[in-house]
Parts: structure tokens; sequence; C-alpha cells
């Protein structure tokens, strides 16, 4: 099943409450999951609700990432992909993913291909404009590539900030943007680049209204763009679930890591705050983030996925994609629906399947390119020729991740510890130099002979 979705089951007097494989279309609910919403303030607000604690935190660290299940409210909880909840008891239960099969590269490019043929042979046959947005990465040039033969029928687009030089996000974008224009003249697409500083600002009733349907802010003023010069019944394809596959977190660890995420690793994986990045007690200004996620491993029972996952990239489907990137699909839902190629459980399984050495490099996506569409693996990378995977690489290799924090804590106490024993050693030494002095009868030097 594809596209977003809730879907409540009931047998006999039970009922329970699902998402979509993605969590695309997001499912807020209250303790006992008596009151169920798909924004977070209306579900907040309809409860009378005390905005909680994390909400504070959030604010006072000027970061805008919920840790965990967590929302602005206290007692309001976001349903996590790959679980339900029960109606009226707010008990929560893991219903995936289901038991891991490895697979090599080409069985896993041979389960997907029919699956991305069935859909955009449906999503063609609607009578709908099909936009794709491009930044020119491994996730839109997968996209992309599923539609070979058909580029007619898209309308590609992608965003610039040409005049924020000194800004490294924009310097990416600008680079990516050159790229997604030159692969839509390679192509022939019908695209378009919106110059996001020379565009005007959202209005004040419009960010007024974004504001209400999510606390977050992901970008007003690309919301706006989009509501005023796109097509409002077109179906929007969005790739970044495809960075399920990509092995996110584990380009971010440190290769001597487990995957098998505490609470205290997944809060220093994702909270970026300027506050805790200054904080002199990393620990406690951690601590709301690091309880929201032991709630979020134990309530969901985290750790009884099936053996052959990584903790980390269920962590990334979960949390990162479902629920930080709800900000991106909460804007764009005012201007069109918004649908994913690979957003289904049974996708997003086939791409955790694949050896990890093949993920580090992004070798799935490229294999699934070569068998659509061969010359889009030729344009750059961030940069960088797109290389064929060296399985012989160890996964190490691929990992730019400092230490875990615990090993940061341990080397801070050490640190404080030698800076003690040189003050001491310091101060040993003044009094034998003044004891070698005052033997000397006090040289005009001072110094011990």
């Amino acid at each position: 099943m594809f596209g977003q979705y809730v879907v409540l089951d009931r047998d006999g007097d039970t009922i329970k409450a699902q998402t979509d494989g993605a969590g695309s279309r997001a499912l807020f609910h209250d303790a006992r999951a008596r009151l169920f919403g798909s924004h977070i303030n209306l579900v907040g607000m309809a409860a009378g609700a005390r905005s909680s604690r994390i909400a504070k935190w959030i604010g006072d660290i000027q970061s805008f990432d919920m840790p965990g299940r967590a929302t602005e409210y206290e007692d309001i909880w976001f349903l996590m992909p790959n679980t339900e909840v029960t109606v009226g008891t707010g008990q929560i239960t893991r219903v995936g993913p289901r038991p891991y099969d490895p697979l090599t590269v080409e069985q896993a490019v041979d389960a997907i291909l029919p699956q991305l043929e069935i859909q955009r042979d449906l999503l063609l046959a609607r009578d709908r404009q099909i936009l794709l947005s491009m930044s020119a990465g491994v996730d839109t040039r997968t996209s992309l590539a599923a539609f070979s033969g058909h580029y007619e029928a898209l309308k590609t687009f992608t965003y610039s900030k040409e005049k924020q030089r000194g800004n490294a996000t924009a310097r990416m974008l600008s680079r990516d943007g050159q790229l997604a224009e030159r692969i839509a003249a390679r192509y022939e697409l019908d695209h378009t680049v919106f110059h996001l500083d020379e565009e005007e600002s959202a209005p004040p009733a419009f960010r007024d209204v974004l504001a209400e349907a999510s606390p977050r802010a992901h970008m007003r003023k690309l919301a706006w763009v989009y509501h005023r010069k796109l097509s409002h019944d077109a179906l929007h394809l969005r790739s970044q679930v495809n960075g399920i596959g990509k092995w996110h977190y584990g380009h971010l660890m440190h290769h001597a890591e487990d995957h098998n995420l505490s609470a205290e690793r997944m809060a220093t994986l994702t909270k970026h705050g300027r506050a805790l990045r200054k904080a002199k007690k990393p620990r406690s200004a951690f601590r709301p983030a690091i309880e929201a996620f032991q709630e979020y491993i134990d309530s969901t029972q985290l750790r009884s996925v099936p053996n052959g996952y990584l903790l980390s990239d269920i962590f990334q489907w979960e949390h990162r994609t479902a629920y930080w990137g709800l900000a991106h699909l909460v804007e764009s839902d005012f201007t069109f629906d918004t649908y994913s190629l690979y957003g289904s459980r049974r996708m997003i399984q086939l791409m955790l399947q694949v050896p990890e050495s093949v993920r580090a490099q992004k070798g799935l996506f490229r294999a699934i390119i070569e068998r659509s569409e061969p010359q889009l693996v030729k344009f750059y990378v961030n940069g960088k020729k797109w290389r064929a995977p060296d399985r012989s690489i160890p996964v190490a290799e691929f990992q730019r991740g400092e230490k875990t924090y615990s090993h940061k804590t341990e080397l801070q106490k050490e640190n404080a510890s030698l800076k003690k024993q040189l003050e001491q050693a310091q101060a040993e030494l003044d009094e034998l130099r003044a004891a070698g002095g005052a033997q000397d009868g006090g040289d005009d030097d001072g110094t011990a002979q």
C-alpha cells in the first residue's frame, strides 16, 4: 500500500489505528487514544492539553526536532510507523517491520522495478499533473528514472538561494540547482527554477495558517511559492523516503559504535540546537531528549525489531523520515497531495535488506537507475563522480562520526584530571624554584642552580 493514509481496524470490541508505511499521513493521539488528529495543534487544542516541558526545552535550545514520540503538548503523542495504537487504552504495539530477508542488490532491484512500473502506470492513467521536485541528488534521480520514456508527463522544479553566497546550504542548493537544470535539459523536461531570493515573502495570513497547522516550520516562503505558482490539483512526488535506504545514521556514527542505539545516542544524533552546542554540562542539557527517546524505545518495543535490521536504520525510518520530515509535508499539503514511490513498508524493507557496504555507497539506487535510465549515473552527485560501489571496502571507511557521547564524557573527565595534574606539577616546580633561590642567597635572576 502506497500513499498517505490512516487505517482503523476493528476486531470484536477492539479498534486499532495505524498510519501508512512512512507515516506521511501523521496521526497524533491523547494518552488513552480517545482523540485522534492529523495535525498536532488540532489534537492538543481539542484535548485542552497544556504545553509540554519538551516544548519549552525546544525553545530554550533553539532547535526544532521533537525527541521520540513527544509533542508540544503534555500527554499528546505521535504514532510512529511500524506501530499501532489501541483506541481507548493508548496501548502501543509493534507490528513491523516483517522478518529480515537478506537480498543481493540484483534480487532487490528485481523486486523493486515491478513495483515502480505498476505505480508509474497507475499515476499516468490519472488525469492529474505529476510534479517532481528535483535536487539532482540520488533520491530524486531515482524517482525520475522510474518515469523513463514518459518524461513528457512530468513537470519538474527546484529552488535556489543564489544571493546568500556565504551560506553553505545556499551554495549547495545553487550547485544542485544548476545540475538539475542540466539534467532537465538533457531529457527535455518541463523544468522551473524558483529563485527564492527574488520571490515575495509569505503574507502574515498564510504564515498564521501554517503555524496553526504545525508549530515547526520548514520553509514558509517556499510553501507560499508552491501555493502561488503550482497547480493545486497536482500530485507531488517527494523522494525523501528513499533516504531510509542510504545508511544515513551509519555515516554519522563512529566505526566503533554499536548500532543498537541508546536513548542518549539518539539524542546526540538528532539534537543540534545552538544552546546545546554551547552547554557547559551537555548531559544535563540533553536530559529531556534522553528521557523522551527512552520512552520511545520502551513504548514501541524497539528492541524487539527482527534480527538483521540495524536499529539506526529503524530509527531513521520511524523518527527522522516520519516525524522530522513531517513539517515538509504539512506546509505543502495546503497546495497539493504528496506521494512517494518508495513509501510502502514493502519497498522500505527491500531497501534495508541489501548489504551495508552497498547501502553505504548508495549502490542500490545506482543499480535501479542503471536498469531504468543508465545515463543518469553519469551526472555528478554532491559535486563528485558517482562511482560504482566497491564491495571490498569495509563499511568503516564510510563512517565519519565522532566518538559516542559517553566516550566524550570520559575524555572530558580525563582532560580535567590531566589539567589538575599539570597545575599541581606547575605548583611543585614553582616551590622548587623558590627553594633553590633561597638556598643560593637570593640570586639576581631568581633561578635555582
